[in-house]
């Protein structure tokens, strides 16, 4: 799941820095841009509740499956979602534990098949013509990214051993939301596995686009945001699909304390926003990321964390371990977070 950016605010006189729940505010060209914080009204996790599907292997003869298309077919509403139509059949719902000589959850984790399939190729992505001025350019702005994911994903999890399915995508806006993950309040851009759904939140873009109009570093700094939060909420997706998901679900439910399961959730997150950094560097020229998108990437979007050892998204020395080096690397082995020291996911 997604922190929501803090809003930014006018600010005429010296620069005053204010410390945030996870980051601090800095002034760029007149407008303080609110880097993020992981927002207060997120009570439910989605991301990691059910365990309910069993990744299954291709054979050798299997490819991945055709690239869908991604067009929103109307207005996003906070009642009726519209959603992207899926490339395959709907997961199954085998339980994880009946499945016979499955392989152990730390093995999953720690060692599993997707940390070695070398780097993605570029799908020659570019950033949307669409902009979020309103709810349907949000939702055609993320419409236009998820193909380039799927065509991104497909290959790597496939050449994994895994089978390939494209999660679907809804838009939305509010204040809750009812899946089948779970109920309630949530204000942020989220994936739920147990119907491999991915529920995009048009209004919190559109109010971070909007709020300094003909600002371009804000401006920037939203869709630059969200383009990585696309691209967050579907490494969550590629853990369902290669069994990551569940078996670190399973794992935090083993530990014996909060920090402990606090920190097994922390592995997920950063693994997703590793894999978010990904996608971003294997398009990185043809999107392209440069100019003002490349600066607040680097000042803003791959600084931001929470504090040490207090939040369950990362620290900023985390998300530069990872995130920030998969941005470099274009390679899923850059995203074992599962391996890595306690101190290491802080």
């Amino acid at each position: 799941m997604g922190w929501q950016p803090q809003q930014p605010r006018k600010k005429s006189k010296a620069p005053l820095i204010a410390i945030l729940t996870i980051v601090g505010i800095a002034v760029v060209g007149g407008t303080i841009i609110g880097l993020v914080r992981k927002a207060t009204t997120d009570v439910t996790t989605p991301p990691v509740t059910p365990s309910r599907y069993t990744p299954e292997p291709t054979t050798p003869s299997e490819s991945p499956t055709e690239e869908p298309t991604g067009s929103p077919t109307e207005e996003p509403t906070t009642t009726e979602p519209t959603t992207t139509e899926p490339t395959t059949t709907e997961p199954t719902t085998t339980e994880t534990s009946s499945t016979p000589n499955k392989a152990s959850d730390a093995v999953v984790v720690g060692k599993n098949a997707l940390y070695k399939v070398g780097q993605m190729r570029t799908v020659n992505c570019k950033e949307p013509k669409a902009r979020p001025t309103n709810a349907s350019g949000a939702a055609a702005y993320w419409a236009a990214i998820k193909p380039c994911l799927d065509r991104s994903w497909a290959p790597l999890v496939a050449k994994a051993g895994y089978k390939f399915t494209a999660p679907r995508m809804t838009y939305w806006s509010g204040s809750s939301m009812s899946t089948p993950c779970g109920d309630g309040p949530v204000a942020v851009p989220f994936y739920c596995s147990g119907n491999h759904m991915m529920y995009m939140k048009v209004d919190v873009f559109v109010k971070a686009y909007t709020q300094y109009p003909g600002d371009p570093i804000g401006q920037a700094y939203a869709r630059m945001w969200y383009s990585r939060s696309i691209a967050h909420e579907y490494g969550h997706s590629v853990q369902f699909m290669t069994g990551i998901l569940q078996a670190s679900s399973n794992l935090r439910y083993e530990q014996p304390d909060y920090e402990g399961r606090t920190r097994m959730t922390r592995r997920m997150e950063l693994q997703a926003n590793c894999f978010a950094g990904v996608f971003l560097a294997a398009n990185k020229r043809s999107y392209p990321i440069n100019g003002n998108l490349l600066y607040v990437w680097k000042k803003y979007v791959v600084t931001a964390g929470d504090k040490p050892e207090e939040g369950d998204h990362g620290s900023v020395a985390s998300q530069a371990r990872f995130m920030g080096k998969s941005f470099n690397t274009a390679n899923p082995a850059s995203c074992n977070t599962f391996s890595a020291s306690p101190a290491n996911v802080s």
